[in-house]
């Protein structure tokens, strides 16, 4: 799975639009979607910023390989 697929999958999974994130990020819907179309190229800093605003670890975000996309705060 792409990075890009994994976000929308997250945000999706916690029920935000895109337009909720990119409030979040005070930046414009269209430059998010930007993110989740693998448009852009996203940097670490961006990418923090993206988890916190989905209220996920960079962690999980970025853990392409799991099938999860709700965090389970309790393990660890």
């Amino acid at each position: 799975m792409e990075l890009s697929e994994r976000i929308r999958k997250i945000r999706m999974a916690y029920n935000l639009t895109q337009a909720d994130v990119a409030c979040r990020l005070d930046i414009a819907p269209s430059s998010y979607g930007q993110i989740e179309r693998n448009a852009i190229k996203a940097s670490c800093q961006t990418l923090l910023k993206v988890a916190n605003a989905i209220g996920v670890s960079l962690t999980f975000l970025v853990d392409i390989e799991s099938r999860n996309f709700v965090e389970d705060k309790n393990t660890g």
